[in-house]
């Protein structure tokens, strides 16, 4: 048997570890991305999604870290002008504190807004956005008066609204009941129980809220009920539960609904294996990114 002397060994060591180095460091990407253009990037996350008569925010970075290792860069000498519906037109100025261009200008449900972004080095992007209008809903409690999962006597809500007809709705359901130690509303986890909360086109929220859309009721009166089991507010004598009932743009919805496929593609077996790029939605014109928005209403039950 040939014995390797020492040189060999050596070289074959180095010819080894090249390689390694070599498919570690290997950065070759898709031809299409060979000449790409960065981009602006409007970020709006879920705690900062515009709310109906509430101030609102952005935060304006570049696209390139959407393709590289490398954190995206930060914008912070960015145009935003705004014009809408009510009349009203302004500008987000940058807060340096909160890295966001803000305004204390707040837009009524109902009310479009055309937003237009600029900066000398990058192309320039745009957005239109919708405030849902609201729905009004309404609510009803009878302590005891339903059966959880396992048969047991529990709280039952009911919380009903009108759906508009001919249109596409999208809706998000929390709900909350009322900590009387601390005076505080603490949330739980809405039910799935109701068709419209279990389907295929809803989408759970990590703060135990649901998204939803009005595909099982276009058009008609709903009512979606909920069982919670006793204990939460035997001893509250005031206000008990809240359910938050939000009216949100079709653009939150699909933005969420593209998140959550690209999150099954990742299953081996989602599509029998194979799987398609997934391109999440954006309303970002010439740009990345997504405003959403939504019309958030309040039920308090005692």
């Amino acid at each position: 048997m040939k014995r390797l002397n020492l040189k060999s060994i050596n070289t074959i060591i180095l010819l080894t570890v090249t390689l390694l180095t070599s498919c570690l460091s290997d950065t070759v990407k898709p031809d299409i991305l060979l000449n790409y253009t960065p981009k602006i990037t409007v970020n709006t996350d879920f705690d900062n999604i515009w709310v109906a008569g509430m101030p609102v925010s952005l935060e304006i970075t570049t696209s390139e870290g959407s393709i590289a290792s490398e954190l995206p860069k930060l914008l912070k000498d960015a145009t935003i002008e705004y014009v809408a519906t009510d009349g009203s037109k302004g500008s987000l100025l940058y807060n340096a504190a909160k890295e966001h261009y803000v305004t204390t200008k707040s837009f009524t449900p109902g009310t479009a807004v055309q937003l237009n972004i600029k900066h000398p080095s990058y192309p320039s992007v745009r957005s239109l956005v919708l405030f849902p209008d609201t729905i009004n809903p309404t609510g009803t409690l009878s302590i005891a008066g339903g059966l959880d999962t396992s048969g047991n006597p529990a709280d039952k809500l009911a919380i009903s609204f009108a759906d508009v007809g001919s249109v596409n709705n999208y809706y998000k359901i929390n709900l909350y009941y009322f900590n009387k130690s601390i005076s505080s509303w603490v949330p739980l986890a809405v039910p799935r129980t109701d068709p419209s909360l279990a389907g295929y086109n809803s989408i759970v929220q990590n703060d135990g809220g649901i998204l939803f859309s009005d595909d099982l009721f276009n058009g008609k009166s709903k009512t979606i009920t909920m069982n919670v089991p006793l204990g939460y507010v035997s001893t509250n004598p005031g206000d008990k539960y809240k359910i938050t009932l939000s009216s949100i743009s079709e653009d939150l919805f699909l933005y969420y609904k593209s998140l959550q496929r690209a999150q099954d593609a990742k299953a081996i077996n989602f599509q029998g294996g194979y799987n398609n790029a997934v391109v999440i939605h954006s309303n970002i014109d010439g740009g990345l990114g997504i405003i959403g928005t939504q019309s958030k209403e309040d039920v308090i039950l005692k």
